[in-house]
């Protein structure tokens, strides 16, 4: 087939590109072929109106290159594309993997970018960040205009914003002194979450709120009598892992945005590495042996979803556009993916094509701003 003008390619990857952030459904592909043909069909009809008028106003007077000549070369190509476009789409494949959920982000201790794969395993261009990321929360309206706040693990260690898709990155919380250990962080409305081990060199653990705008001072909302850890929001509640090794049942505990009505959601008799919300009734989470269980807080029950041998530092977390369990483990370049209703395993996604961080951080393109969740 002849080449067809660049702007005619343009107009193909608008209609046909994916979006990464909201997963199309299952018949995206058919339709946005058949919407393609459709607008191909319409434009070459237009052309018989192009050449009513070069025919009047600048017809080719010797044979040879002219002006009309051009344009019946362009018409040839366009009746090419349509003939090949309608026998592309007799052609489809019916099995295209769905997209299902938004696209995956990773941080590590040892990496100075951010790694972004799709749903259906593509990797990705990285998001360039200027320093060691030890621990990240996206939020956004959608999967094109967002930002990662992440915390640098640098001396001091800071909280920096990186705004997509212009890609700038400001420090909105970096203290000149060194103002401990940061063990996690979460977002909700204009504000963010920092969870502070030893905060300013007190040896107090700490729950701290910073506007994201960065022109108001930080607060301490809370003070923790255990050790600081990993931090989520879910349904206006801040969820804080409190890890009290004097205590002989670990709890899990939820505080409200300015650090009140404290409730404690779950019990363990064992370290609690990493968490999340599943829903109002439910939390996964990754214990200190190993084991993914789902506890169930209306029937106080457990229930074992996977085991990995060993002292996990991963993360688990729940993927808001499909609700399905992602989990990332030291050292391994795939995440694991279970189904949080039935418990069943639903497949693996490669994230990374070079070496596997030794502390993952694991984060999610913001959902589809149509989405009820």
């Amino acid at each position: 087939m002849m080449m067809f003008d660049n702007g005619l390619f343009i107009v193909l990857l608008a209609v046909l590109a994916p979006s990464q952030g909201c997963p199309p459904g299952p018949d995206e592909l058919p339709e946005k072929l058949a919407e393609l043909l459709t607008q191909l069909e319409t434009a070459k009809a237009d052309f018989q109106c192009i050449f009513d008028v070069t025919n009047e106003q600048c017809p080719c007077q010797t044979p040879g290159d002219c002006f009309e000549n051009d344009l019946e070369t362009l018409n040839n190509t366009l009746c090419e594309l349509i003939n090949d476009l309608t026998a592309l789409i007799g052609d489809q494949p019916d099995d295209c993997p769905a997209l299902e959920g938004c696209a995956a982000l990773f941080g590590g201790c040892n990496w100075t970018d951010i790694a972004v794969v799709d749903p259906v395993g593509t990797i990705l261009p990285r998001k360039e960040a200027n320093d060691t990321v030890n621990g990240l929360t996206v939020c956004g309206d959608n999967e094109t205009h967002y930002c990662i706040y992440s915390i640098h693990d640098c001396l001091p260690p800071t909280v920096v914003e990186l705004c997509l898709s212009l890609g700038t990155e400001t420090v909105i919380y970096g203290p000149d002194v060194n103002s401990g250990k940061y063990t996690g962080i979460a977002s909700w409305g204009d504000k963010l979450y920092v969870a502070i081990d030893d905060y300013n060199g007190t040896g107090d653990d700490v729950l701290m709120s910073l506007y994201k705008n960065g022109d108001t001072p930080a607060d301490v909302i809370v003070y923790i009598s255990c050790e600081a850890g990993t931090v989520r929001d879910f349904d206006w509640l801040t969820i804080l892992n409190v890890n009290c090794k004097q205590s002989s049942s670990l709890p899990l505990q939820c505080f409200n945005e300015t650090g009140g009505d404290l409730q404690t959601k779950l019990k363990s008799s064992m370290d609690i590495k990493s968490f999340d919300v599943i829903d109002e009734d439910c939390i996964v989470f990754i214990d200190a042996a190993g084991g993914v269980w789902i506890y169930d807080i209306a029937t106080n029950c457990f229930k074992l979803l996977y085991c990995i041998p060993g002292e996990p530092s991963g993360e688990v977390k729940i993927n808001r556009c499909s609700s399905l369990i992602y989990l990332t483990y030291p050292g391994v370049s795939e995440l694991l993916i279970y189904n949080a209703t039935t418990c069943e395993k639903v497949g693996t996604l490669p994230y990374t094509t070079s070496e596997a961080s030794d502390c993952p951080y694991l984060g999610f393109e913001p959902a589809c701003p149509d989405d009820d969740l």
